[in-house]
């Protein structure tokens, strides 16, 4: 996409524009460190950097450049002294917008997808889920709004059929690379702005929309949607998709599933039906070709699928659930439900360490237990509780009490 840039500098301006001037990164990731790196390389100086990970903070702690911790400590700083340019690259934190006003050249934030279509997060996944074969990543000016400022660079990425997320995001890193020093020529020929993008063409995702049944799949369906799902939550062995895992629905629960290849091959038996299982894969019907549906385990190696077949107790001619639009519905709207706690818990179960509960499986016999009965009263007071909040509040006075007995 051609960018056409409206403004541009006085001539006296311009021979200052990056040699000299004073920048701000907010952001994490290796992108984030590389763009940083073109920067410096460019003359600018960076004079703080908001780190959203410790991969950004480690860097900025060896190259000596100073670390905000905050939003506040980053208004603070623009607050005390001329700031020129503000750098938002895989930043999932929102700017002020009287913040990006005080700066004196602007902010700039690299979106890994084409705007105005695929604004929001998660824009490689939904583009695979939509069998997209054009895409881009967008360098555009922060302002009011989320990913509406104008477009300064836009760089296309092509989108193989073999494509997962994972592989997508490598192409987008690419590329956002490129556009960066080209950003950073405009900005060093005192250029300015951009295009107004084009609201009517506007799409947006959302942090805590899901895709699908929140990813199980549906042997109802074709099998290219099957593989779109999978390779749409594929983020490779050690990088946890945060928009969710493709699955298998089983009379026992919920299975994950690493990939699903489609096969030039229609077995014409019910949707689901178990055609074939063996080490590597489950042989599975669909709506048109059959597919092979691979897993891996948590060390990022391909799972044993016999295995995991006696497992779930399953059978060559068994046939897995197949999943109705409302049941789709529902799931996908209990996991939009949980959605905005899935950050706090993830943080907290990184955190986790098992408690020592040995005072539940004493052999002590002489031991006088440290338990007792709750009146009930306490038991009753839980009808005074909406119905979708019972069992949570059961749980979380369970947890308590164990903290308390355990010292965790």
């Amino acid at each position: 996409m051609k960018i056409n840039h409206l403004t541009s500098d006085t001539s006296e301006q311009r021979k200052d524009c990056l040699r000299g001037g004073v920048s701000v990164f907010v952001g994490g990731g290796t992108l984030a460190i590389r763009c940083a790196q073109l920067a410096l390389q460019a003359g600018c100086e960076i004079c703080a950097v908001l780190s959203t990970d410790d991969v950004f903070s480690n860097w900025t702690l060896r190259e000596g450049i100073p670390r905000l911790s905050s939003i506040d400590g980053l208004t603070e700083l623009i607050g005390q002294r001329d700031v020129d340019l503000l750098f938002s690259i895989a930043n999932p934190l929102l700017l002020p917008i009287d913040l990006v006003r005080k700066l004196r050249r602007g902010a700039y934030n690299y979106h890994d997808g084409p705007l105005p279509r695929y604004a929001g997060v998660h824009a490689t996944s939904w583009a695979l889920l939509a069998h997209e074969r054009e895409f881009a990543i967008s360098w555009h000016l922060v302002e009011e709004g989320i990913d509406t400022g104008d477009l300064v660079v836009q760089k296309e990425v092509s989108i193989e059929t073999s494509d997962t997320a994972l592989t997508l995001n490598l192409r987008c890193y690419e590329s956002a690379i490129v556009g960066f020093m080209e950003l950073l020529s405009i900005l060093k020929m005192g250029k300015r702005g951009g295009i107004r993008q084009k609201s009517e063409d506007r799409s947006y995702f959302p942090r805590w929309r899901r895709p699908d049944a929140a990813g199980c799949l549906r042997w109802d369906r074709p099998a290219r949607d099957i593989s779109a799902m999978a390779r749409a939550l594929s983020f490779g062995a050690y990088h946890a998709n945060p928009l969710g895992s493709a699955k298998i629905l089983t009379a026992d629960g919920f299975l994950t599933v690493e990939s699903a290849r489609v096969l030039n091959q229609c077995s014409e038996l019910q949707s689901g039906s178990l055609i074939e299982i063996d080490r590597d894969s489950w042989r599975v019907s669909t709506k048109t070709e059959d597919i092979d549906v691979f897993f891996g385990d948590v060390a990022g190696k391909r799972a044993n699928a016999i295995d995991i077949a006696k497992h779930y107790r399953l059978s060559i001619g068994d046939r897995l659930p197949v999943i109705d639009d409302a049941a789709a519905a529902a799931i996908r709207a209990q996991m939009e439900r949980l959605a905005p706690r899935e950050e706090f818990w993830r943080c907290r179960l990184e955190k986790f360490r098992a408690p020592d509960i040995s005072c539940f499986t004493s052999s002590r016999k002489e031991s006088v237990p440290e338990w007792r009965t709750s009146p009930k009263f306490i038991l009753d007071a839980l009808k005074y509780f909406p119905s979708t909040e019972r069992v949570e509040s059961l749980m979380t006075a369970w947890l308590i009490y164990v903290a308390r007995v355990t010292g965790a």
